[in-house]
């Protein structure tokens, strides 16, 4: 699998999209409601997400997905360095809070 992935500074990255969902999912302690249909009672959990958050993060994605920037992957890592402002933030941010990995 190796062989198809594509090279980004010299790295192979990924998004995380679990860690996503955790971090703008809002917890609160099995919320469940009970929800009434033709006398029989269901109950159904409800996941909440922090709209902020989900905003905030889907546009560091697209940032980082729009990016039309050539980078020269000879360079490794300091390829990037020649990138927009707002796709180094986006990169970052992501890669700290642990959304985009490196492929080990």
């Amino acid at each position: 699998m190796e062989n198809i992935l594509l090279d980004i500074g010299g790295k192979e990255f990924y998004f995380d999209i679990e860690v996503l969902s955790q971090i703008i999912r809002i917890d609160i302690d099995d919320q469940n409601i009970d929800i009434k249909d033709n006398k029989d009672i269901k109950t159904e959990s409800i996941v909440q997400v922090d709209v902020a958050k989900y905003e905030v993060y889907r546009d560091f994605i697209s940032t980082i997905l729009s990016c039309n920037e050539v980078i020269d992957d000879k360079m490794g890592i300091m390829g990037l360095n020649s990138l927009p402002i707002p796709f180094k933030i986006s990169f970052n941010t992501l890669l700290m809070k642990g959304i985009i990995k490196e492929l080990q």
